[in-house]
């Protein structure tokens, strides 16, 4: 539902039942546009469903110092060889 202002405070109860019925109601200003609509309860899992989101950020399993990276990558860039000792 689209409406100006005015309208939005003259139809508030309208807007309103809109809003309980799931619809968004696009409230139309000088500055902008506002969305009025039904906020559900607060529960004590604000992230369910949202599963898929959070495993597009991966971690890295443990932390190494960029001196160890550095080491394991001309590690596997020369074979693993250690140098002879006497």
């Amino acid at each position: 539902m689209k409406t100006t202002l005015t309208e939005f405070q003259r139809n508030f109860p309208k807007a309103r039942e809109a809003a309980d019925r799931g619809d968004s109601v696009i409230v139309k200003g000088e500055s902008g546009e506002y969305v009025f609509e039904r906020r559900s309860a607060p529960t004590e899992h604000p992230f369910v469903g949202l599963e898929g989101v959070f495993g597009a950020v991966k971690l890295p399993r443990d932390k190494v110092s960029l001196r160890e990276k550095t080491r394991r990558r001309l590690g596997a860039k020369n074979g693993n060889r250690r140098p002879r000792t006497a």
